[in-house]
């Protein structure tokens, strides 16, 4: 709700407000009406308690020490001092953060062991990569799937199981879902509109729940239920279906196995494939058709370690005009090199780009009189602009 005019000219409500937030650009975003008023009435004390980034210089070694001792994990001392871990990181002062706890994995971490063991914690696939994306992928990666075996199968837009809800005076509900505890929870509890529901209460009777196959591709199991139904019709059961068969819950399925199989002749690359075609590629992976659609492509793996060489990366980095085009199209050779601080050898560093060096009130000046307002100024060169932001030069840039 808007505040009437006036309103934050008061130094107790700024105080109030201001303690709500952890650092100035929270601040700004969330009332930048009162953070104005006290920069305008230089009430400044009540901004103390925010992390406020200091002029280069101010982080020496032992500045940085005092700070980082006061934190035991990797994420409280991120959240509060984002430009602390980045300045530290870029000084290579890794000894200040050896008592943080920050968990990762080596390189080869994921054996087939380990991954057994942490597979048979879950009993759906789609948990086990949300809450262990690494195990799951190495899996995956190496093609251990008889790991998740044991677990719940479920259908998708791809995949459909057939059901019946048979009751005990032979009537019968015959349908068919991409997930067969959701779908009756949906008969049975949720919806009135359903056929089942409306007859459990009309004859007070309780179905049974019969599985008529697995989860099979939805062409065939549109064909299959048709089948099941007229099987029952035959056997003088009372059918229930308000509908014909043949209804799949969701649109009609753009990509099937020649569909995928046209559209990757398109590639030559699984890489081009995947950046170019992401729902074709997803279909075929996710339906295990996807060797058999990339069949005709060159899926050379680079084995472990194969990019820590200098020279390698160094020519691999030679084809693309920045690091970000580097880092998109050949991943593998981009991490190594920023692991091994060759990123700067590569790809020459402007000298703007550096830290502080905007930190400059004629260089901010001459950037801004490029620009209308200070809208546009943000927009196209935000370095300057947040420099001349912190140091309220925007008020003499832009009048």
């Amino acid at each position: 709700m808007r505040k009437p005019r006036g309103y934050w000219n008061n130094y107790e409500r700024c105080k109030e407000e201001a303690l709500k937030y952890k650092n100035k650009t929270e601040f700004d975003n969330k009332c930048v009406s009162a953070l104005k008023s006290i920069r305008r009435n230089g009430w400044i004390e009540l901004l103390d308690h925010m992390y406020i980034r200091k002029s280069n210089g101010y982080w020496t070694y032992e500045r940085c020490k005092e700070v980082t001792l006061k934190y035991d994990t990797w994420s409280t001392l991120l959240n509060d001092n984002p430009y602390l871990v980045v300045l530290i990181k870029k000084n290579k002062w890794d000894g200040l953060l050896s008592h943080i706890t920050k968990f990762k994995r080596d390189n080869g971490y994921w054996t087939y062991e380990r991954c057994k063991e942490e597979a048979l914690k879950y009993d759906k696939k789609n948990i086990f990569k949300k809450e262990q994306s690494s195990a799951y992928n190495n899996i995956y990666r190496n093609e251990w799937l008889e790991l998740c075996n044991h677990m719940e199968i479920q259908g998708n837009k791809y995949k459909r199981i057939i059901y019946a809800f048979e009751f005990s005076d032979k009537s019968c509900y015959v349908g068919l879902t991409g997930n067969i505890k959701r779908r009756k929870s949906q008969h049975l509890l949720k919806d009135p509109n359903s056929s089942v529901f409306k007859y459990m209460l009309e004859t007070n009777l309780t179905p049974i729940l019969v599985l008529k196959s697995d989860y099979i591709d939805v062409e065939d199991a549109i064909k299959m239920e048709n089948t099941i139904l007229n099987d029952y019709k035959n056997k003088n059961w009372k059918i229930l279906n308000k509908t014909k068969t043949g209804g799949i819950g969701s649109p009609n399925i753009k990509w099937n196995k020649e569909s995928c199989k046209i559209e990757a002749l398109k590639y030559t690359k699984v890489s081009e494939y995947q950046n170019g075609s992401k729902s074709s590629y997803h279909a075929s992976l996710k339906n295990g058709w996807i060797d058999d659609v990339c069949s005709h492509m060159n899926r050379c793996k680079s084995k472990n370690g194969y990019w820590n060489d200098k020279e390698l990366c160094r020519k691999e980095a030679l084809k693309y005009n920045s690091i970000s085009e580097f880092h998109r199209n050949c991943g593998s050779a981009y991490n190594y090199s920023k692991i091994n601080g060759w990123l700067d050898e590569f790809y020459v560093v402007r000298p703007e780009s550096k830290n502080g060096y905007w930190n400059d009130k004629e260089l901010c000046r001459r950037e801004a009189l490029k620009y209308k307002n200070k809208s546009e100024f943000r927009k196209n060169f935000s370095s300057a602009y947040n420099y001349s932001r912190i140091n309220s030069w925007l008020c003499e840039f832009f009048i």
